[in-house]
């Protein structure tokens, strides 16, 4: 077993706290961008982002103040740091994160896929909101914990299925959308074809990205019990949520101008047009396109409703 030392403890801490608010930052460029470019999404769709900024924010001064905790503090006497209260509270806020962004992908999955695989998105999102659960009360514990020993021995049973489950409902809700766009990819539109390949690579980082992050915690909560690295990469793994969150949602613009070209395409070969709702939607004679929300022209597939790869813009 790998003792403690100065560097695999405090030394993994300052590490983990620097590289959130390094993810703090990109995520909230981000959300001046989403906020810029969509300013017609529908109001529940503004809030949620805001508030995950707003967890963030919380998130990310509670790392950074128990990383001062730990170097300045307790400096010099790393015996007496043994309590640990603002990780208590990041890991909270954390959980709260990670079921709002978990939520939006387990809806989009409830949207996309058909019966009776939809139920793959609501089992996800149940999940998701047990899970958050558990969160909350470990963030509790571990407030109000004597010793970061006695929360890791006591709980950590529980912390281990938090961590599996988090990356077990990442890997599902990323395998059943690609189950859904390569059904998609099948159709043989180039349009279409362009688009599903840009949704299948996002689809894969993000959903990979956040379930290895979660296996390392797992991995070093279990393998360096003693060493601090599996609470540095843990205050990482919200901030990779939130960025994948606000990723998904900033994707539409590259997305409406794949769309815009094949449309212009469609025009150039003397594709019928027809006008619904303030809505243009190109129809060939094949049943293949991907309905992306736009104010303008898109192409739409009848077997999608309501947008299920991206939320309605109104």
């Amino acid at each position: 077993m790998v003792s403690a030392t100065l560097d695999n403890t405090l030394g993994a801490m300052q590490i983990g706290a620097t590289l959130a608010m390094f993810l703090f930052g990109i995520l909230t460029l981000q959300v001046e961008t989403y906020f810029q470019l969509f300013k017609d999404d529908h109001r529940g769709l503004k809030l949620s982002v805001a508030l995950v900024w707003a967890l963030e924010l919380a998130h990310t001064i509670c790392s950074a103040a128990e990383s001062y905790r730990g170097t300045i503090t307790f400096y010099g006497n790393i015996a007496g740091y043994q309590r640990h209260p603002l990780m208590g509270v990041a890991t909270l806020l954390g959980s709260l994160i990670t079921l709002i962004v978990q939520s939006f992908f387990a809806l989009r999955v409830w949207k996309a896929l058909p019966n009776p695989f939809r139920y793959i998105g609501a089992a996800c999102g149940v999940a998701a909101f047990l899970r958050s659960i558990a969160g909350v009360f470990l963030g509790t514990r571990f407030m109000v914990a004597k010793s970061l020993t006695e929360y890791r021995l006591q709980w950590g049973w529980l912390i281990r299925t938090l961590l599996g489950s988090g990356a077990a409902i990442d890997v599902v809700i990323a395998v059943s959308m690609l189950y859904f766009l390569l059904l998609k990819r099948s159709s043989g539109f180039a349009a279409t074809t362009r688009l599903v390949d840009r949704l299948l690579a996002y689809t894969v980082r993000t959903g990979l990205l956040t379930s290895i992050t979660a296996i390392l915690v797992l991995v070093t909560f279990v393998a360096l019990p003693e060493a601090y690295v599996w609470g540095g990469l843990y205050v990482m793994l919200a901030k990779l949520y939130s960025n994948s969150f606000l990723s998904a949602l900033n994707e539409r613009r590259r997305l409406r101008i794949i769309v815009a070209e094949g449309t212009s395409d469609i025009d150039s070969r003397g594709a019928r047009r027809i006008t619904t709702g303030g809505r243009s939607a190109m129809h060939t004679g094949l049943n293949t396109a991907i309905s992306i929300e736009m104010k303008t022209s898109v192409t739409a597939d009848d077997d999608i409703k309501d947008s299920p790869i991206y939320p309605h813009s109104r």
